[in-house]
């Protein structure tokens, strides 16, 4: 006859088995490299794991048996019974069966970020929930490091493009510093005419008074390429604040007219710019961005002196914009189209290779994309988008040639 399971099963065997399997669960546990917590209803602990003594500082003892608030800060600590309370009578899940970044609490009073999941024990004798526990610390620092790390590169680029621009910069500057100089010599010399007739005063304080205005100017003009270069290459934390897109982009354009390049071959900038819109964007990166694009266009079109540059930007959708530098320069090989994003990288004779990269991690970081395309016909075309609302509903059009 066959025999019935359990048949040879002695007695204790069973015993034996439950044993068996909660030093096997004990050992799961403890060799667990995340914490884990369980806890019952009311938030009592229930089970506390090796790894959550060693990222909490707690004895498994000293938690066992007390509410699990205690390893939470504010605002979670006093949130915590109210929301186990609300999902035992409506069964709404806010945390549980999804997982969430949030503060916790060591013994010693540091608090720490972690990644949380939460799921509900089924079928037990009583309502449990499992936590499981990850510190993020380690991420959460890389991350800040990576982030300050891009910005201080971003920061050496801008002077470096400064430097290299240092002639167009001292050229835009001496202008206006010569007119400066020629309007006063000519105010002293009208102060210095003896004519005493009534009319000839007259007609000398106008003259003056146009003089002077000019000078005002003149210094305004000096004033502003300053303020323009100064607020570029300023060593500062990164910082969203809302923007207007277009006047951005004009804004840069006439920062990118420093380049003495585009004077001395001629080169237009055309822009074609859509409605206005609203951007919670970096306005230095992504001037740094749109200047660099620009840069590169002019770099390629030493054989092309009196054909335009071409900025526009236009909405995608509802949610993204995109703005677009065309040049109908020399353009990429299909060689180097794969690298051209890589850090490192350049065809130039001079420079490090690191403005696209850059650019490329600054938009990426604003939530855009900065893609390369070739030109129509030839050269190249750069685009980036970015999340934006529109300002108006209409559409315009703004074409600038200078």
């Amino acid at each position: 006859m066959t025999k019935g399971l359990g048949e040879n099963k002695k007695p204790g065997d069973s015993q034996r088995d439950i044993e068996d399997a909660n030093a096997k669960l004990s050992a799961l546990l403890n060799a667990a490299v995340d914490a884990i917590i369980i806890i019952d209803h009311v938030g009592n602990v229930e089970l506390f794991n090796a790894a959550a003594e060693g990222m909490f500082g707690y004895q498994s003892t000293e938690v066992v048996g007390n509410n699990v608030k205690m390893l939470m800060p504010e605002p979670y600590q006093g949130s915590h019974d109210q929301y186990l309370h609300n999902y035992m009578h409506t069964h709404q899940a806010r945390i549980i069966g999804i997982g969430r970044e949030v503060k916790a609490r060591k013994k010693n009073g540091d608090i720490f970020p972690i990644e949380l999941s939460v799921g509900e024990v089924k079928d037990s004798s009583h309502k449990q929930f499992v936590g499981i526990i990850r510190d993020i610390s380690e991420r959460i620092k890389a991350h800040s490091d990576a982030v300050l790390n891009r910005e201080r590169l971003a920061h050496v680029t801008r002077l470096s493009t400064m430097g290299e621009m240092a002639a167009g910069i001292a050229h835009e500057i001496n202008q206006p510093l010569s007119a400066v100089s020629s309007y006063a010599q000519a105010c002293k010399n009208m102060l210095n005419q003896s004519n005493t007739s009534s009319s000839a005063v007259d007609f000398q304080q106008k003259k003056l008074s146009d003089t002077l205005e000019k000078i005002s100017n003149q210094a305004l003009r000096a004033g502003e390429v300053i303020r323009r270069l100064r607020a570029f290459v300023k060593k500062r934390n990164a910082q969203r604040e809302l923007v207007d897109l277009n006047g951005l982009i004009e804004e840069t354009i006439e920062l990118a007219k420093v380049d003495t390049r585009l004077l001395e071959h001629g080169i237009i900038l055309h822009l074609n710019i859509e409605p206005k819109p609203q951007l919670m964007i970096d306005p230095i990166q992504i001037q740094q961005v749109l200047f660099n694009l620009i840069r590169n266009a002019i770099d390629a079109m030493k054989e092309q002196p009196t054909e335009a540059v071409h900025i526009h930007s236009r909405w995608l959708d509802q949610q993204f914009i995109e703005v677009a530098v065309s040049d109908p320069g020399h353009g990429v090989s299909s060689k180097n189209q794969e690298s051209i994003f890589h850090p490192f990288f350049t065809t130039k004779t001079t420079g490090m290779g690191m403005g696209l990269p850059i650019c490329q991690s600054i938009i990426h970081s604003h939530g855009g994309e900065l893609r390369h395309s070739p030109g129509a016909v030839t050269g190249s075309v750069f685009t980036f988008t970015l999340p934006a609302k529109p300002i108006v509903n209409t559409l315009s059009e703004l074409n600038i040639d200078d």
